[in-house]
């Protein structure tokens, strides 16, 4: 009996490495009938993902994690020069995309924008009405309006090589960024030739204007210019369909120009007898030239084609 089930299992062995091996080869053409690489008409989102990995790191160690505030593309802007010099007008975050016009050939851009408009109210005593009645608690509104903007672009193409999961990337683009600041002071107390120091008025620094002149419009930077262009070189890896993970280093030639920094301010000239607006130049404008690598829409992207 044992001699028969011998031989039985080993009549049985070809038969299981038969359909274990086809098992594999199905497994192997599911594999490679999937495609994991984009194709031609296909377009993609990215983000940056450190943010991600940052805040994953700190969330298990710390009492306050990190906010995912830079969960999206990081513009060109970020980090430069250009950025250092009002932190608080370029965009932190970014949109990335691109369109496939072949397998190979595809349209790349980075965009991110920010438009704030803050105003700030306050009561100050009423001047005009204290006079006409002593003992009154009448008050007036000053304001002060801040409107700044900033916009960040990058236009390009990219060429891409490789047929399997790991593919090189190599870009070329157009930078353009723009920014202005400007904060504007009203009064609720107008000044005349009686009334020469209004209550709740901001007076200038004696290094910009007069001595007994209020700030209407400070430090007024018209509006500051970027452009330049940018070569890419890196891979994406697809962990699965149409998913990748990238990383590219970027190498930039720009040119940051601005236009001129001034103040205007109101108050009383003696010699005319009159109240008057005047406008102070505070700086002639900026230049500058550079050319440095850095990381353009996140060291590290995860990417989804669709």
């Amino acid at each position: 009996m044992k001699r028969i089930l011998s031989i039985f299992l080993m009549g049985l062995l070809p038969l299981m490495g038969a359909n274990a091996q086809e098992n594999i080869e199905e497994k192997d053409i599911a594999e490679t009938s999937k495609q994991y690489l984009p194709e031609k008409g296909d377009w993609t989102l990215g983000i940056d993902v450190l943010p991600l990995l940052k805040y994953i790191g700190t969330a298990f160690h710390s009492s306050k994690a990190d906010e995912l505030n830079g969960l999206g593309g990081t513009p060109f802007t970020k980090g430069s020069s250009f950025a250092d010099k009002n932190k608080t007008l370029m965009p932190d975050v970014s949109v990335m995309g691109k369109y496939l016009l072949t397998d190979k050939w595809a349209l790349r851009a980075n965009i991110g924008f920010k438009v704030g408009l803050e105003t700030d109210k306050s009561y100050v005593k009423d001047d005009r009405a204290s006079v006409l009645n002593l003992l009154g608690s009448e008050k007036v509104e000053n304001k002060i309006t801040n409107n700044k903007s900033g916009v960040s672009i990058m236009l390009g193409a990219e060429y891409r090589k490789g047929e399997r999961r790991v593919q090189g990337v190599f870009g070329a683009g157009l930078l353009f960024a723009f920014m202005n600041n400007k904060v504007k002071y009203d009064y609720g107390n107008e000044m005349t030739s009686v009334n020469q120091n209004p209550t709740g008025s901001l007076w200038g620094d004696d290094d910009l204007i007069p001595s007994g002149y209020r700030i209407l419009m400070k430090y007024n930077t018209g509006a500051s210019f970027y452009t330049g262009i940018t070569g890419s070189a890196g891979v994406e890896w697809f962990v699965a369909p149409k998913i990748s993970l990238g990383a590219e280093v970027n190498l930039s030639v720009y040119y940051l120009f601005s236009n001129q920094t001034y103040v205007e301010s109101e108050g009383y000239n003696a010699t005319l007898g009159r109240v008057e607006t005047r406008t102070d130049l505070v700086s002639p404008g900026n230049r500058g030239f550079y050319a440095d690598t850095e990381s353009l829409g996140g060291a590290l992207s995860l990417n989804f084609y669709f």
